[in-house]
């Protein structure tokens, strides 16, 4: 990322005079002044422009403290931020203190913002009340501010004033990653730190101090850029869409919101319930030749690796993944949300040829259980499935595919541990788009009804199908992403 010279803009200024009088009839009011930038170089910078909206001016009578939620219904003061130049901007929102002496201790000043929780002034750091907010070239947010004194505030503050002004300080960016600006539109920040993927992240064990906390968002390369993934019984990752719950597992290197479906009601990490796969069903109808290795596949008994695993057939798992995602997000509409993107079933060779009943260990195989090394790269172009040959194979009819192993091992699960923790754990067995190897017969990847995480025979129709979908990278959200307030398509 690209940050041009910084520009420190002062959005409205509000000031307020709060003088304490009981049974007083006194009217205070708060004022907004817009200022406008001068001799302003737009090549290098965004511009903002500032708009108070009609009908926001907010009358204190009798100005007395306070509950919360008679602060929170006050008339808010909104006002209007534009981006008129020709740059992306970056800025944050800060409250700032202009008064000059005999001020109200901010410990009793509450401030809000949207529909932000309340918080007191003397919590903020710098007064910074809102962070990394972007506008690109042209886009407008429109913010509320509301102030009130807290029910606490003593009598020692009775004649005390206080003034502020609301500014922004941020900068012109000529460069700016899809991932960052979905990271922020979505109020998500990026863990410091690397994962140990020879630990479980937060695994419910007898001796819990071997388990690792590794919490949180983290970033790693995909096919398409700097990847960013929850991993752990992270609580921000919920989404509602199409009627359904999801979870978030990575925003793609495109920006694009990679999510897996988590059922039709929201559940609490470690909850086991029936609803939160789709259905029971084997990967493919049979597994002695390494062809069912495929989420397609090619003509079993075949004598070269090509024809073996050719994306000619669909399998079981796809076949049903392709009927559920036309009848409940295609035919209810919802289909112009999605987009492309590579669901990646890695054939890619470790030991074996991958032909017939050779013996053969797919490369995923020592990723996770040998190195613990995922890896959210696809190798080859005929594993990336795709619905557009641009991106990949363009194999899919419709965008929708399976977790991988990698995205589950990145994600909190470990061969054969324990883990009731993390996010995926669902109390069912649902399959990855992984294959292990061929042995005897061909094995998938597969989080664990129980917890565990390993493989299973891929005829076996005691696994699951869990649907994995990617939304576009332009929609703006309501919510804050916990399971009481999941992120929504903003209408």
């Amino acid at each position: 990322m690209k940050l041009l010279k910084d520009k420190r803009v002062v959005i409205t200024v509000l000031s307020i005079i709060l003088v304490l009088v009981v049974m007083s009839s006194t009217t205070y009011a708060l004022f907004f002044r817009v200022y406008t930038m001068e001799n302003v170089e737009s090549y290098t910078s965004g511009v903002l422009e500032i708009t108070v909206e009609e009908g926001t001016a907010l009358t204190l009578n009798n100005t007395l403290p306070m509950e919360d939620s008679e602060g929170a219904s006050l008339t808010p003061y909104t006002f209007k931020v534009t981006n008129t130049g020709n740059l992306i901007y970056m800025f944050d929102l800060k409250i700032s203190s202009t008064t000059t002496s005999n001020q109200i201790n901010p410990a009793y000043i509450k401030v809000k913002l949207n529909d932000k929780e309340p918080v007191t002034l003397s919590s903020l750091s710098d007064g910074l009340i809102a962070s990394d907010l972007i506008l690109k070239p042209e886009e407008s947010v429109t913010m509320s501010v509301r102030i009130w004194l807290s029910n606490n505030t003593p009598n020692s503050e009775i004649g005390k004033e206080f003034s502020a002004k609301i500014i922004t300080e941020g900068s012109g960016v000529d460069y700016l990653s899809p991932s960052f600006i979905t990271l922020s539109n979505l109020g998500l920040k990026v863990s410091e730190g690397t994962p140990n993927f020879n630990k479980t992240a937060q695994a419910s064990c007898s001796d819990e101090t071997t388990c690792e906390t590794t919490n949180g968002i983290y970033e790693a390369e995909d096919d398409l850029g700097i990847s960013y993934y929850f991993r752990g019984a992270v609580e921000n990752n919920y989404v509602k869409f199409a009627g359904f719950y999801w979870r978030i597992i990575r925003i793609n290197g495109d920006g694009t919101i990679r999510m897996i479906y988590d059922g039709t009601s929201a559940h609490a990490n470690g909850e086991s319930s029936t609803d939160r796969r789709v259905s029971a069903t084997a990967f493919n109808p049979n597994n002695d030749d390494n062809a069912y290795a495929g989420y397609m596949y090619g003509t079993p008994g075949s004598s070269t690796y090509e024809d073996t695993h050719a994306n000619i057939n669909n399998s079981t798992i796809k076949t049903a993944n392709d009927n559920w995602y036309k009848t409940n997000i295609v035919d209810k509409g919802y289909g112009n949300y999605v987009v492309d993107a590579i669901y990646c079933n890695d054939r890619s060779l470790s030991i074996g040829t991958g032909i017939g009943t050779e013996d053969t260990h797919y490369k995923v195989h020592n990723r996770i259980y040998r190195n613990k090394t995922p890896t959210l790269k696809c190798a080859q172009t005929e594993d990336k499935f795709t619905t557009s040959s641009s991106l990949g194979n363009g194999d899919l009819t419709y965008p929708v595919g399976l977790i991988t192993a990698d995205e589950a091992a990145y994600a909190g699960g470990r061969y054969n541990t324990l883990n009731l923790s993390y996010y995926l754990y669902n109390g069912n067995n649902y399959s990855t788009m992984s294959p292990n190897a061929y042995v005897d017969r061909v094995t998938i990847w597969n989080v664990y009804a129980t917890g565990n995480f390993g493989v299973y025979n891929v005829s076996s129709t005691n696994m699951g199908l869990c649907p994995v979908i990617s939304l576009r990278s332009d929609i703006t959200f309501s919510g804050n992403g916990t399971m009481n307030s999941p992120f929504e398509i903003a209408s």
